[in-house]
């Protein structure tokens, strides 16, 4: 062989060994989440900004809806694999997917100056004995959405922006802003509605109002607590809204009062914050404003609080890059994009919060509610019960509410909930 066809061989030999290895930068992870599907969210917008700041992890994204959602993860993570990397956390579920092993501690991944960003319930809402297990994105509140055509039309004052009602006169405008204009039974306009109608989130206020808890002190008794005289009192309430009195729409768990505010049929709706820019973007026909959330006249104010967190996967492989996104996402540019671009939610950190109070988008309104919406989160914010059995607990108690609204009696309803709950909770207690 001459020496010039050796040399040829050893520069082709090289140059396949140099093309086989990954040059330095373009080596990349990819992680796995599973989200839920937010409505709102630009997750592409949200991918991008994340991969200027990290090009060497690639994201691969599922969406699912509430319930599917609650049990991927329950199918996912007690199989214990790998995927997914990165996952929603309901924020009341953290002690019971970390009792089940399913959430990787936190605590190496955020500095002090993280933690003293986050508002402060958030941060305690994601710690077991003491350990970070879930990282809050978001925390939430609720307003009273008004539509004031249809109380002019009524002839109804509609409360101001910074007044909040009583249930009572809430129920009492809503039948004056409740119409069957040809007498068949069915609303044209009906009066009131409450977002998630059928979730102890939106509905645990009721009680709380009237100074009832929602769980015994120790996270699994229910018996005498929720089918007790104020939880009565309030779901009574409740029940006569959509059958007494006719003025909230009947329907299934999958049905959402938003998409019926937004063309002129709802005339109030309890709900979040996220519609201020959805419906800022969208409700064109009529006007509509906000005022505080309602509670009971010989009450207390009682509100929403508690959203969603991120839980990274013990089994995953790619932990540090898992842990990467989760911090990215829950602290600095990466929280404030995801209120810009993600749920809407309220922000759970305290600097992003700051915005409402100092960016001039929010001088005027609709985006003005933000300021409103952001005191209210500070007004009587009652989180949901911490309990091993939570998923038990809010699937049973959803059975319940849905079995009020279509005209269950309320004591028979959660009484019956009552047994199975704490037919549930038994597996907890040995």
């Amino acid at each position: 062989m001459s020496a010039r066809k050796f040399a040829r061989i050893l520069l082709l030999t090289a140059l396949v060994i140099v093309m086989s290895v990954p040059v330095f930068g373009q080596e990349t992870t990819t992680i796995k989440i599973l989200s839920l599907s937010f409505i709102q969210a630009d997750w592409d917008v949200i991918i991008s900004e994340f991969q200027q700041d990290h090009p060497d992890i690639d994201i691969e994204l599922e969406e699912l809806a509430f319930n599917d959602l609650f049990q991927q993860i329950q199918v996912r993570l007690a199989a214990g694999g790998p995927d997914p990397d990165v996952y929603s956390v309901d924020v009341p579920l953290t002690a019971s997917y970390a009792a089940r092993g399913w959430l990787l501690p936190l605590d190496d991944v955020f500095t002090e100056e993280d933690i003293a960003d986050w508002v402060p319930s958030s941060y305690e809402a994601g710690l077991v004995n003491g350990q970070l297990m879930s990282a809050p994105v978001s925390t939430s509140t609720q307003v009273l959405y008004i539509n004031l055509d249809a109380f002019e039309a009524a002839g109804i004052e509609p409360p101001g922006v910074d007044e909040r009602w009583t249930w009572e006169q809430v129920a009492e405008a809503a039948q004056a802003l409740t119409v069957d204009e040809d007498g068949d039974g069915v609303s044209e306009v009906w009066g009131f509605a409450w977002e998630q109608f059928v979730r102890i989130y939106q509905l645990q206020p009721l009680p709380a109002s009237l100074g009832a808890p929602a769980i015994g002190e120790d996270g699994l008794t229910v018996d005498g607590i929720i089918n007790s005289e104020e939880w009565v009192q309030a779901f009574t309430y409740y029940a006569d809204m959509y059958n007494a009195l006719g003025v909230a729409p009947q329907a299934d768990a999958n049905f959402w009062p938003p998409d019926i505010f937004e063309t002129g049929r709802i005339a109030m709706m309890v709900a979040g914050p996220w519609n201020i820019r959805r419906f800022t973007d969208s409700v064109t026909d009529f006007e509509w404003s906000v005022s505080r959330h309602p509670y009971f006249e010989d009450g207390e104010v009682a509100t929403p609080t508690g959203s969603w967190h991120l839980g990274v996967n013990p089994n995953s492989v790619q932990q540090e890059a898992a842990k990467t996104f989760v911090r990215w996402l829950t602290t600095g540019r990466g929280a404030e994009l995801w209120w810009r671009e993600g749920s809407g939610d309220f922000p759970a950190q305290l600097s992003v919060l700051q915005m409402f109070a100092d960016e001039p988008e929010f001088d005027e309104l609709p985006m003005g509610f933000m300021r409103v919406a952001a005191d209210e989160a500070t007004q009587g914010p009652v989180p949901r019960p911490v309990t091993v059995g939570y998923l038990e607990y809010e699937q049973i108690l959803q059975d319940a509410f849905l079995d009020i609204v279509n005209g269950a009696d309320v004591q028979t309803a959660l009484d019956t909930a009552v047994e199975r709950i704490e037919n549930e909770m038994r597996k907890y207690r040995r």
